[in-house]
């Protein structure tokens, strides 16, 4: 177990290196004033040889366990906070600008100054791919005006804005999937209303924005 930990610190220094576009940005801030982490029940107490396991998956080869586990299992296999920027209902309806993502209806909703507009979006494809999260609330965690996947051979997310982890709202050049599901777990928007959707909280600051999951992604 020791030796699988000291590989896996050395593979976590090489993956935020800058010489690595790793999908988790934002991982060396500072997350005080958020709530404790919290991740899936079912590794709370989990056996050394799950967590050896999880752990060897993750060092063998970072990008395909990152790609196929969920934000909870990536944070136990690496040593990370498995929701970083988890924040209460309170907190969130308090926020500026409130961004609400419906996986039911395939709709986000954003609110805020001088704003209130309800966009079509493609979640991910469940039960694979099923966007995580609902029934929580994040504050944004990093946001990039274009982003390029270092999961997916490079595919352009442009305006992105990052929470959960690696999950982000982004635009998609699959316009004509919106409406229902389709993504690998980010949130899909037309490019021109991803574009409005990050000038909002980029006008008005990340710090000033949350955004709250519901629903039950349905099944094409």
């Amino acid at each position: 177990m020791k030796t699988i930990n000291s590989a896996l610190t050395a593979a976590l220094l090489f993956l935020t290196s800058a010489s690595f576009a790793f999908d988790l940005p934002g991982l060396n801030e500072n997350h005080s004033g958020f709530l404790p982490v919290v991740n899936p029940p079912f590794l709370y107490g989990a056996s050394a040889p799950l967590l050896e396991a999880l752990q060897a998956e993750a060092l063998a080869d970072p990008g395909k366990f990152i790609d196929s586990h969920t934000p909870g299992e990536v944070s136990v296999a690496f040593g990370l906070p498995g929701s970083r920027y988890l924040i209460s209902n309170a907190k969130a309806r308090l926020a500026l600008v409130r961004i609400r993502v419906d996986l039911t209806t395939q709709r986000l909703t954003v609110e805020g100054p001088g704003v209130n507009k309800i966009f079509r979006i493609s979640s991910g494809l469940a039960p694979k791919y099923a966007t995580p999260g609902s029934g929580k609330c994040f504050a944004p965690d990093f946001i990039e005006a274009m982003h390029y996947s270092s999961l997916y051979n490079k595919a352009p997310m442009p305006n992105s804005i990052f929470y959960n982890g690696n999950i982000a709202i982004h635009g998609t050049e699959a316009e004509w999937l919106l409406g229902k599901p389709a993504s690998h777990g980010c949130i899909r928007l037309s490019k021109a209303n991803a574009k409005s959707l990050y000038d909002v909280v980029k006008a008005n600051g990340k710090s000033n924005a949350s955004i709250c999951v519901e629903g039950t992604t349905p099944v094409n």
